[in-house]
C-alpha cells in the first residue's frame, strides 16, 4: 500500500471515529429529552409511560403521559 493508500484509511476511520461520536451524542441527548419528559409529566400529577426501542443509532422511543 503506498502513501496514497494510507491516506484513505486514516481518512476513513476518522469517518468512522466521527459516525460513533455522532450516534453516542444523539443517544444521550434523546435520554436526557427522554427524563425531561418523564420529569415533567410526574411534576403535573401523571404517570409517564415510555416504550424505548432500537440501538443506540436506531434508538427511538414512544412516551405517552396519563394524568
Amino acid at each position: 500500500m503506498g502513501n496514497s493508500g494510507r491516506v484513505w484509511v486514516i481518512i476513513g476511520a476518522i469517518m468512522i471515529l466521527i459516525g460513533i461520536v455522532f450516534a453516542g451524542l444523539t443517544s444521550y441527548f434523546l435520554e436526557n429529552k427522554i427524563d425531561q419528559l418523564v420529569a415533567t409529566c410526574e411534576k403535573e400529577g401523571g404517570k409517564a409511560i415510555v416504550d424505548r426501542g432500537g440501538f443506540i443509532i436506531t434508538t427511538s422511543f414512544e412516551y405517552e403521559c396519563k394524568q
